[in-house]
């Protein structure tokens, strides 16, 4: 076959690959309407037509019957010989209680919070900034999240079905069991270390967080019989974090920060670290051989909402010196989010 044949194919093709992906937003948004509407649940007794679930939700039946093609289209629902829509495998972590769901996630990054930080992306590669520090006047994502108590439910839900994600083959790539105290800052709600705990039923914990994570925290540690060996405590990364442990864990909060304020962060790290302790990032790292989308579209994440980025080793190795910390081993996991253990001790 000539070039100029196959040019004749493949450009036609490759201008529909791209119109496909310029209107994939519309994907996400279609996921963010169902979440609200709670589909995903109502789908989880048995297959429903369009009419029953219209009717079940009060939206109109015809217009959430297109919703309901296009995600089938795209394998978060199916279409049964009745034409009835049927739960799928992606689709059933939309419903709301079932473990790793991401229905937190699905509202969050939807709807009006999702489309208000999208619009400033222009904006955010020009100027470096962050949509959240536009749209709230100056403040992080932290600051701006405080505004409103829906929103920070939202934000914590998501937080731990993230927890999940990143949990994924993280006990069996690195052995947590020389560790006799784990300071787990920034944990939310503490979803990863009590499940170090619960597998190392030698060694003691502390979870660290601002105060909308301390009650849901305190609640899900006792909820996992971990409140005689774990303590709960409010408290602010950049001023302090609880002195002496020989492992001090950060699952996705070094990633939410620019340079100058990680190694600030690890730097009070640094401060409270034992000797001979460990430092312990859980982060998805950018790998050159990275065979998943997830770890770049994170980094677009990061630009919009946090003005933090995904690093590859090299820069987690330059950012752990200038805190006062040799990166010693970076550890691959089987979790889908490309989540990587980043070992540290200090010098």
């Amino acid at each position: 076959m000539s070039a100029t044949a196959r040019l004749s194919i493949t450009k036609p093709e490759a201008a529909a690959k791209l119109l496909e992906l310029i209107q994939m937003r519309l994907i996400s948004e279609a996921i963010h309407v169902a979440a609200t509407l709670g589909i995903a649940d109502l789908l989880a007794a048995g297959p429903k037509s369009a009419e029953e679930l219209g009717n079940a939700t009060g939206a109109n039946v015809r217009s959430l019957r297109r919703v309901m093609r296009a995600l089938a289209g795209f394998g978060i629902f199916s279409q049964d010989a009745d034409d009835r829509f049927v739960l799928a495998l992606p689709g059933e972590f939309l419903q709301r209680d079932v473990p790793g769901s991401l229905h937190s996630a699905a509202l969050f990054f939807g709807g009006e919070t999702g489309t208000s930080a999208v619009r400033l992306f222009l904006e955010c590669v020009t100027s470096g900034e962050s949509a959240i520090h536009k749209l709230a006047g100056g403040k992080d994502v932290f600051e701006w999240l405080q505004r409103d108590p829906e929103l920070i439910s939202s934000f914590n839900g998501l937080m731990t079905s993230f927890s999940v994600l990143h949990i994924t083959g993280l006990l069996e790539a690195y052995d947590f069991s020389a560790a006799q105290k784990i300071v787990d800052v920034g944990g939310g709600h503490g979803k990863i270390l009590s499940e170090i705990l619960q597998k190392n039923p030698g060694t003691r914990g502390v979870l660290v967080d601002l105060p909308h994570a301390f009650e849901g925290g305190k609640n899900a540690i006792a909820e996992a019989g971990l409140a005689d060996r774990c303590d709960v405590i409010s408290g602010d990364f950049f001023v302090s974090v609880p002195a002496g442990a020989d492992l001090y864990l950060l699952s996705r909060v070094i990633h939410d920060w620019d340079d100058d304020k990680t190694v600030a962060i690890l730097k009070v790290v640094r401060a409270a670290i034992a000797p001979h302790g460990k430092l312990i990032l859980l982060e998805t790292m950018l790998r050159p051989d990275g065979n998943t989308l997830y770890p770049v579209l994170s980094d677009l994440n990061m630009l919009l909402m946090t003005g933090g980025c995904e690093r590859t080793e090299e820069e987690y190795r330059t950012l752990y010196k200038a805190a006062g910390f040799e990166l010693t081993r970076a550890v691959a996991t089987k979790s889908p989010a490309g989540t990587t253990v980043i070992e540290g001790s200090p010098i």
